[in-house]
C-alpha cells in the first residue's frame, strides 16, 4: 500500500472540497447578493451593507487560494513523500480547520456534520503521509 499517495490523495480532496465551497459561496454572493451567500450559514435576515458581500467574495477567494496551496502541494510534494510537504500541509490545514472550529462551528453557523468532509480528508492526508515518512524517511 502506498501511503504517502493515499496522504496526498487526502491533501488533495481536502484543497478540492474548499475550491468547491469557495466557488459556491462566491456565486451565491455575486449572483444574488451578500444576503444569499450568508444564507449558506444560515442567515434569513434583510438586506446587508454592502461591504458585507465584498468580505465574504474575499473570504470565497482566500478560501480557493488555500485549498489551490493545499492541492498543489499535494500534487508537487505529499506524492513523492516529502517530508517537508507533509509539514507545510499538515500545518496549513489544521491552522485552517482550526479557524473554522472557533468561528464558525462553535457559534453554531455551521454543524460539525456540515464541516466533516474536510476534517476527514484532513485527517486521511495527515495520518497516512506520516506513516509513510515514517516507514520512508529518506525523503526530506
Amino acid at each position: 500500500m502506498n501511503y504517502a499517495k493515499l496522504g496526498a490523495i487526502g491533501f488533495g480532496l481536502w484543497g478540492l472540497l474548499h475550491i468547491a465551497g469557495a466557488g459556491f459561496i462566491l456565486s451565491a454572493t455575486l449572483g444574488s447578493g451578500a444576503a444569499e451567500g450568508y444564507a449558506v450559514y444560515g442567515y434569513d435576515g434583510g438586506p446587508l451593507p454592502g461591504a458585507t458581500g465584498a468580505v465574504l467574495a474575499y473570504f470565497a477567494y482566500l478560501l480557493a487560494l488555500s485549498g489551490a496551496a493545499v492541492l498543489g502541494i499535494a500534487v508537487k510534494m505529499n506524492w513523492s513523500n516529502s517530508q517537508a510537504g507533509l509539514a507545510i500541509n499538515t500545518a496549513l490545514v489544521f491552522a485552517i480547520e482550526v479557524g473554522l472550529i472557533v468561528f464558525l462551528i462553535v457559534p453554531g453557523y455551521l454543524s460539525f456534520l456540515d464541516a466533516l468532509p474536510g476534517f476527514v480528508f484532513f485527517a486521511i492526508g495527515a495520518i497516512l503521509g506520516g506513516i509513510a515518512c515514517t516507514r520512508d524517511p529518506s525523503h526530506a
